[in-house]
């Protein structure tokens, strides 16, 4: 059902695959270099600000490029070591400097993926300073663009700077003003693009789309000229695998859809035109925004989204043609993301089959994550158990194993877990506010506050330590402390929190005078 890439990171823990479902693109993007002695760069490692968290991915490029060299760079501090042919460098994707000397050191690179920021402004900018120096017939990838429909990330429907879907989105509008980029792939929140070799136009029919059409002759409408095509072919009757128009200065959107929907599941489209109109100029950049139709009404759920955009698996952009690729594109959103879904369903099952003998907690921890955070805790006892059997102890492990204690009345073993996972991980927030509501349970309230006092001397900028100790004073009756407490971390809080801490201040001011 799925390639090898996708075992990979199923094992690794990668959200590259389960959260979303980028690895089987990747896989059509990357697999004619498998055994190249590349050069690839990851720009994010994963893991936020922890330095020992993160590096899934580069783990399965390291696996899955055999003969390559990999570099991950990261804004934060990292410090895992993931064998002689992986370097971890700690730097910014958009200082210009540090990443001169970055492909000066490691590069030139075959391979660049964006998964950093995410912000826009950082995704086009990594894009126009890194791009130029990608080995001529490289790859470079754009990954997690949904974020440029997501406000908290620079992004909005308007397609303009520096929205990076808008961005790319005007390249292909035009691809013939861009020398150096030879094609384009997009796909759900992932973006390709392909450097032009040696000069060479790159023709459509090398798409990896076409490769079933070599050993399973197509049924073929032309509509137009006909093309010489790499393959055999077969003549369509009620609906066609592959459908070729060749379009002129007549050609509407409506006809290119009205062609689209004889298509059969599956079914290619291929639209050639040498100078697209402004009419299909514009359509090209609709269509390839409407891929990430489900993105956009998670941020923006008035937001008009065409009947097709469901429809449209990928589209890839060349210099002289554009092609639709059909099949369903209702993969969820990580931001609502729903495991009902049947497009992730079928990855969870797969995830699960998978997983069923491996003894690799990464890829255990990511599956029983996504069962406990999208279905239920219960629903991930057995990989839990499976963890703890393994001697698991990764943050997210101690997180999910005493969240099911805690379900299944098990409060003597949550707060073993609990105190494990400070032992190893000192004063930290999630586990010492998690901890403080296990002895605040046992009714042990000196110790719920020592453990929260504990980690705001450590952490004294962490809002849930904030909000669990002033919780804890409260309940003791020390009314001064907890004001001063919420007074003097009120802008920890953003905007939309802060009217719920002006009224925790305003009840202990009442407190206080009655």
């Amino acid at each position: 059902m799925y390639d090898d890439l996708t075992t990979a990171a199923i094992h690794a823990g990668t959200d590259k695959f389960g959260l979303h479902d980028y690895t089987p693109n990747y896989n059509k993007l990357f697999q004619h270099l498998r055994d190249q002695p590349i050069r690839v760069l990851e720009i994010g490692v994963g893991g936020y600000a922890d330095d020992d968290r993160g590096g899934q991915s580069l783990e399965v490029w390291r696996d899955y490029f055999p003969n390559a060299q990999i570099t991950g760079i990261d804004i934060q501090k990292k410090t895992m070591d993931l064998g002689p042919r992986v370097e971890i460098l700690q730097g910014s994707q958009v200082d210009a400097d540090f990443l001169k000397e970055l492909v000066a050191k490691r590069g030139p690179f075959d391979i660049i993926v964006d998964d950093g920021s995410h912000r826009n402004e950082h995704i086009v900018e990594s894009f126009q300073l890194l791009f130029p120096t990608l080995v001529p017939g490289g790859i470079y990838v754009a990954e997690d663009v949904q974020t440029s429909f997501h406000p908290r990330f620079g992004g909005s429907l308007e397609m303009t700077a520096p929205n990076a879907v808008g961005h790319f989105g005007q390249i292909a509008q035009d691809l013939s003003a861009h020398d150096d980029i030879a094609a384009m792939e997009r796909f759900h929140n992932m973006i390709a693009m392909h450097k032009t070799k040696d000069g060479a136009v790159r023709d459509v029919f090398t798409s990896p789309l076409f490769a079933p059409f070599t050993t399973n002759a197509p049924a073929l409408t032309v509509v137009g000229p006909q093309p010489d095509l790499p393959f055999t072919t077969k003549p369509a009757t009620d609906s066609s695998d592959l459908l070729i128009l060749t379009a002129d200065a007549s050609t509407t959107p409506a006809d290119i859809e009205t062609h689209f929907d004889t298509l059969a599941d599956n079914g290619v489209m291929v639209i050639q035109c040498d100078a697209p109109t402004a009419d299909l100029s514009r359509y090209i950049q609709h269509r390839f925004t409407m891929v990430d139709h489900v993105e956009i009404v998670v941020h923006h759920p008035d937001a008009p989204i065409d009947d097709y955009a469901g429809q449209i698996y990928a589209v890839e952009r060349y210099k002289t043609a554009f092609i639709l690729h059909k099949s369903p594109n209702r993969y969820p959103s990580n931001f609502a993301y729903d495991a009902t879904n049947p497009q992730a369903a079928a990855a969870i099952a797969h995830m699960g089959d998978v997983l069923k003998t491996s003894d690799q907690p990464g890829g255990l921890v990511q599956y029983a994550s996504i069962l406990s955070r999208y279905i239920d805790v219960a629903a991930s006892a057995e990989t839990i158990n499976k963890l703890t059997a393994l001697n698991a102890n990764s943050r997210e492990y101690y997180q999910m194993a005493g969240a099911l204690a805690r379900s299944e009345k098990r409060m003597d073993d949550a707060c073993a877990l609990f105190i494990a996972a400070l032992e190893k991980f000192p004063h930290d927030p999630q586990f010492s506010v998690m901890l403080a509501a296990i002895y605040a349970n046992q009714k042990k309230t000196e110790l719920a506050e020592t453990t929260l006092r504990e980690a705001h001397a450590a952490y004294p900028r962490a809002r849930n330590i904030v909000a669990a100790l002033t919780r804890a004073l409260e309940n003791k009756g020390d009314i001064s402390e907890a004001k001063a407490l919420v007074e003097s971390t009120i802008n920890l809080f953003p905007q939309n929190m802060r009217p719920g801490r002006l009224e925790i201040l305003l009840r202990l001011e009442q407190t206080l005078e009655s």
